[in-house]
């Protein structure tokens, strides 16, 4: 249903933040600690804001924002290949 597949997304952002947090990147969420990533640091970088921002569309529109399960499948595809270049999976 809508709000398991919003959850999904949600989640996976919550442990992109902990993987930034463990390569030592500091800010207030996210967006910020992407901000400071170079693009030689992570070839995945585009991947990652890609997916952060579906998460924040999700966070403000709150149920008003429709993912459908293949968009959603695509999101975590973006974030599972932040997680694969540094080995989390």
């Amino acid at each position: 249903n809508q709000s398991d597949l919003r959850l999904a997304v949600i989640e996976a952002d919550v442990m992109l933040e902990e993987l930034l947090k463990t390569l030592g990147y500091r800010g207030d969420g996210v967006g910020e600690m992407l901000k400071s990533v170079d693009k030689s640091d992570m070839v995945t970088l585009d991947n990652a804001w890609e997916a952060h921002k579906t998460r924040n569309s999700i966070a403000h529109a709150g149920g008003e924002f429709q993912l459908t399960e293949r968009e959603t499948k695509r999101v975590i595809s973006l974030f599972e290949s932040v997680f694969k270049e540094f080995r989390i999976i």
